[in-house]
């Protein structure tokens, strides 16, 4: 969180100041990339980078500021206790946006979204990739599942407005008893008052985000933009301009009016379910 925070305050700054990312890298010595990271919030940022940019746009007067949550940028995160998680630049940027974000919606066709599996469907679904995972690695992958999953419950819990295709619910994945409790474990899920669950059915056709798989971050109060990622996970493509993010977020408003309100697609789901017979 506060590496996303000082990054937007550093390319507020800079916008402000009329300074392309390249004048800013030739000021500190270093590359243009390094300077959109800063800003994108993807690595932390040493206080005396801090300093020099503060100072390169005319800002001193905010430098204690900025260093605050520069510090606070260098805290680790959960993640970085699973050695195979915390390699993965786009893996731990998206755990990081979650962590902070105080709501996520997401739409995707097949598999089911992470945040709503049961450990069986989890593992089913982590056999059926294109890499051989060795067991230490597919129990990480389940663990850190198991952890974000802990973001649903509890006192502040997380929003999770979840359109899921209806491929997902009738794709074998386990077989028909782990995709019988999956399907279950969906319908329970949905009746948190924090959880959405909407069916996009087959009825529906052709729709903005067929060939997309997205989830959009928003974070409390509004201070920070909202921020679409596209594809699963691992998958490092980030968008928080507006310009940017408006096609995403306009889509995914289409695909919620497409799909089934969120009574209708419980009953949708129990039905299905019942069709998944040993």
């Amino acid at each position: 969180m506060h590496r996303r925070r000082l990054g937007g305050e550093l390319r507020t700054l800079r916008e402000s100041a009329g300074r392309t990312h390249r004048e800013v890298a030739a000021h500190l010595d270093c590359s243009q990339g390094k300077i959109s990271q800063i800003e994108l919030g993807r690595v932390p940022v040493r206080t005396s980078d801090v300093r020099l940019m503060a100072d390169f746009y005319g800002a001193g007067e905010q430098v204690d500021a900025l260093i605050d949550l520069a510090q606070g940028s260098k805290e680790r995160g959960w993640w970085q206790d699973f050695p195979t998680t915390a390699q993965q630049p786009g893996l731990e940027t998206y755990l990081g946006l979650e962590t902070s974000a105080h709501a996520v919606s997401c739409f995707g066709s097949d598999p089911l979204p992470e945040l709503l599996r049961t450990v069986d469907y989890n593992t089913a679904v982590l056999r059926s990739g294109p890499r051989d995972l060795g067991e230490p690695e597919k129990l990480e992958r389940l663990a850190v599942t198991a952890t974000r999953q802990q973001r649903l419950v509890g006192e502040h819990p997380l929003e999770l407005w979840a359109v899921v295709d209806e491929a997902a619910l009738r794709r074998e994945t386990g077989g028909p008893s782990v995709m019988r409790a999956q399907l279950e474990h969906l319908v329970h899920m949905s009746y948190r008052r924090n959880v959405t669950v909407q069916v996009l059915p087959f009825a529906a056709g052709a729709h903005p985000l067929m060939s997309d798989r997205v989830s959009v971050f928003s974070f409390p109060d509004g201070v920070d933009p909202q921020v679409v990622h596209l594809g699963d996970s691992a998958n490092a493509r980030f968008f928080d301009k507006p310009a940017d993010t408006k096609p995403y977020l306009t889509a995914f408003e289409q695909v919620c009016a497409q799909a089934l309100p969120p009574k209708q697609s419980s009953a949708l789901i129990s039905t299905i379910a019942d069709t998944w017979t040993a």
